[in-house]
Formats: structure tokens, C-alpha cells, sequence
């Protein structure tokens, strides 16, 4: 895949930019020195054509022109540039000069001196003609006097004014080039020192970034922060499951181990059956430890990479009333939802809530054989707030205990003698917390135990 270089990206706009406005300030510069040069020549021709005009006599009824030498030397001060002349008479008879040079057509309104650009004898030329009224009888009337000159003087003005001020120009645009990549160079510096800080990290430093960078880049580095903490999150949860598996097993291990080396010696059938049997316990505990060691993680690992989809408590608590065995299903008193028109839909990992389910439910179960477990869901009058209830009449658990209990590895004193983990009811207390809600332990009316699920209902 192709890679871009925002450093090269920004250079390339900023030499475009300034390629634009050098062309725009050549066109404009060009321009104007054209039009500096027809103005400074226009005189001269202007000057050229009045000192004509000023030699302009009557003699005998006719008018003669007797050139000034000044206003030759005036039309030929540029070798390059060629000068053309014409005299006409009020009748536009020619007087002397050059019969077929154009000429501009005289306004009443304005008697000054008239510039035109024209062609004559294949060549450009700069034509001027001013107006004379010359009184001699009934021939009296206005004399024009045309005085042309071709471009090359001009042309040659005009492009020294062009280079004299495109230079600096041209200097100025490179020193820019070069300022914005020493800018650039300035400005990626606080880049290239986070990039420095994080390829010195330790693997495990997963530490926030302190390293100053412009106010541009700070989200990005409160991105990765969050991102950092959110994996050191999950690390840390993935080493102290590791940790509590260590833990947790080797005694189960260690019993089982023992147990299998005693029965192995052992001859009596039924001493060795009873040995068989408390190493299919201890085996069963151990399984039970794993797998609630493995949804917590797996909840974990749920609950931070999930994006928070929408589920429907309803279909998951139907799917683990189907899953109860039928001894259990028969000591469970459901709630008719047959005719309800609420839907239970809740923000959050469904993998979450069946855990916290299946262990209500099974915590129920376990420590209350007797007795019916009512379970309930509903949702508040408001409609704002899901309530799943699950309630035993077993021995409950005290109130000093009540939050004890909801901790990891905690188990209440009156269901020592059972076989637990001390897991799931923090499991389902996690599970409801990552929802947005709670999970919260009540003294049933006449005895025993509610375990009660709140979560905020999705919209």
C-alpha cells in the first residue's frame, strides 16, 4: 500500500500555492510594465508630434512644415525603433510625411493628444496624433499631425521593469519554500519525540504519554492514552485470572493427586470407591472453577471490546429456563409474560447477561434445595428500568455479609459446607455494572433470599 507524507503533502500545497500567485504576480507585473513603458514613450511621442505641430506655417495660402530637428533626434533616440510622420491639412490632404499612416479620428469634446496601437508596413506600432488649428481664410480649419513608432524600445523597457521586479519575486518565493520546510521540520519535532518515547517503552510500560505535543496532535495522544489504559485494563484482568487459576488449582490438583495415589495402593473396594468419589468431586470442583475462571474472562474481554450492541433480556432468560435440567425446571415459578407487550431490550454483551442469568439462577438452586424459586421480570412503571428478581427461601445471607459476598473468592458462612467458587454472584454483579446497573441482595418476606438485577432499559 502506497504511503503519503503529510510533511510532503503540505510542502507540495505550499509551492503550489505560491507557483499560482507567481503566475498571477507575473501577469499583473507584465502588464503593468507594458502599460508603464506606453506611458512613458507616449510622451516622448506626444512631445515629438507638438514640436512638429509648433513648425506648422502659412505661406502664400498654403501651409508648409519644416521638420525640427529636435523631434527627429526624439523619434530616433532608440536604434531599434523606427519613426513614421504625417501632416495633414484640415481636408486631410496631405501635407508632408507618410500618405497611408493611420491617423485617429478627432473629438470635439477633447483636444488631447490620442494614442492608439496599429499596424503599418507588417511591424506593431505605437501611433499619436494631436490637432492644430491653424487660421489662413477659408482654408482655416484643423491640422493633424501623426507621428508613429514601432514597439521595440518599448518592449525592451517593459521587459527590464519585468526582470527587476520578477527577481525579487522569484527570491522571495524560494526564501518562502524554505521557511515553511524549516516550519515543517519545527513543527513534526514534537512527532518525532513521541515516536522516540514510545520505541524506548518497555514492552509492559504502558504508561500514559507525558511527551508535549501541539495542541493538534493532543487528541491523538489522549486517544492512544485511553487505548493504553484500556489494554492495561484487559492485561491486568488476563494476569489475575492467570494469577487465581494458579491459585485456586493447585489445591483441588493437589487433593486429587493425593487421593489417586492412596486409592492406587489401596485394596479395598469400597475404601477405594469412597477415594474414587472424592476424586470425582474434587474433579468436578476444579471443572467448576476453570469454567467460571473462563467466563469472567471472557465477560471481560466482552465488555471492553464489545460496541455496546442491543440484546433482548426476554429471549436470553427464555433460552436459560430451557437449559435448567427438568428436576430444576420443576422448582422454578415463572412469571407469565405470555401476554405482555414490554420489550426488554438492554445496552450491553449478551455472553454478559447469560452468565449473570445462569448463575441467579443456579446460586438459587444450590443453596436453596427446598422450596420453590420464584423468578420475575418486568420493567418499572416509567418504563425507564428493567427488574429481573430471582428468589429462594434458603437460609439467606446476613446483612454483614450481603456485600461481602458480591466480592471475588467471598463466599457467606451459611453456605460453607456447599461447593462453590465464590465467582458467580460477582460475575452477575460485574455483568449488571458493565450494563449500567446494579445488582443488589434483599431478605425475602418469610425467609430466605432476592437476588435483584436493575438495568436501564435501552431506548
Amino acid at each position: 500500500m502506497r504511503q503519503t507524507s503529510i510533511k510532503r503533502d503540505i510542502l507540495l500545497g505550499a509551492i503550489s500555492l505560491l507557483a499560482i500567485l507567481g503566475i498571477g504576480l507575473f501577469l499583473y507585473v507584465r502588464n503593468f510594465s507594458l502599460n508603464a513603458a506606453d506611458t512613458a514613450f507616449d510622451r516622448v511621442l506626444a512631445a515629438s508630434a507638438l514640436s512638429i505641430a509648433d513648425s506648422i506655417r502659412v505661406e502664400d495660402g498654403n501651409l508648409t512644415v519644416e521638420l525640427p530637428l529636435a523631434s527627429l533626434e526624439i523619434l530616433g533616440a532608440a536604434r531599434e525603433t523606427r519613426a513614421f510622420y504625417a501632416v495633414r491639412a484640415p481636408d486631410h490632404s496631405l501635407i508632408t510625411g507618410y500618405a497611408d499612416l493611420p491617423q485617429a479620428k478627432r473629438d470635439d469634446r477633447d483636444r488631447s493628444p490620442t494614442f492608439f496601437d496599429a499596424t503599418y508596413s507588417n511591424d506593431a506600432v505605437r501611433v499619436g496624433t494631436v490637432w492644430r488649428y491653424i487660421d489662413f481664410g477659408e482654408k482655416s480649419g484643423w491640422v493633424s499631425v501623426t507621428v508613429a513608432e514601432t514597439r521595440e524600445a518599448r518592449t525592451q523597457l517593459a521587459s527590464h521593469i519585468l526582470k527587476n521586479s520578477f527577481a525579487p519575486m522569484a527570491l522571495a518565493g524560494l526564501v518562502m519554500c524554505l521557511l515553511i520546510s524549516k516550519g515543517l521540520n519545527r513543527a513534526w519535532a514534537p512527532l518525532v519525540s513521541l515516536e522516540a518515547e514510545l520505541t524506548g517503552r518497555e514492552p509492559a510500560d504502558l504508561t500514559p504519554i507525558r511527551t508535549s505535543v501541539p495542541k493538534e496532535v493532543t487528541s491523538l495522544v489522549s486517544s492512544l492514552n485511553v487505548f493504553m489504559q484500556r489494554l492495561d485494563g484487559v492485561l491486568s484482568t488476563l494476569r489475575r485470572i492467570a494469577v487465581d487459576t494458579t491459585h485456586e488449582m493447585r489445591t483441588p490438583l493437589a487433593s486429587i493427586r493425593a487421593l489417586a495415589e492412596v486409592a492406587a495402593a489401596e485394596k479395598d473396594p469400597a475404601l477405594q470407591r469412597s477415594y474414587v468419589d472424592r476424586i470425582h468431586a474434587n474433579a468436578v470442583d476444579a471443572t467448576r472453577i476453570v469454567n467460571q475462571l473462563l467466563a469472567e474472562a471472557a465477560i471481560a474481554h466482552h465488555i471492553e471490546t464489545s460496541s455496546n450492541p442491543r440484546c433482548d433480556f426476554l429471549e436470553l432468560y427464555l433460552q436459560a429456563v430451557e437449559r435448567l435440567p427438568a428436576h430444576s425446571m420443576q422448582r422454578c415459578r415463572l412469571t407469565d409474560l405470555s401476554t405482555t407487550h414490554d420489550d426488554f431490550l438492554v445496552c450491553g454483551a449478551p455472553l454478559a447477561f447469560r452468565e449473570l442469568i445462569d448463575n441467579l439462577l443456579d446460586n438459587a438452586l444450590k443453596y436453596a434445595p427446598a422450596g420453590t424459586i420464584d423468578v420475575d421480570l418486568r420493567t418499572t412503571p416509567d418504563g425507564s428500568t428493567i427488574l429481573f428478581d430471582v428468589a429462594d427461601r434458603g437460609p439467606g445471607i446476613p446483612d454483614a455479609e450481603k456485600a461481602v459476598v458480591l466480592e471475588r473468592f467471598r463466599r457467606g458462612t451459611a453456605g460453607a459446607e456447599i461447593a462453590g467458587t465464590g465467582l458467580g454472584l460477582n460475575i452477575a454483579k460485574s455483568a449488571a455494572v458493565a450494563a449500567g446497573g446494579d445488582l443488589s441482595l434483599l431478605d425475602r418476606p418469610g425467609g430466605g433470599l432476592v437476588a435483584r438485577v436493575t438495568l436501564p432499559r435501552a431506548a
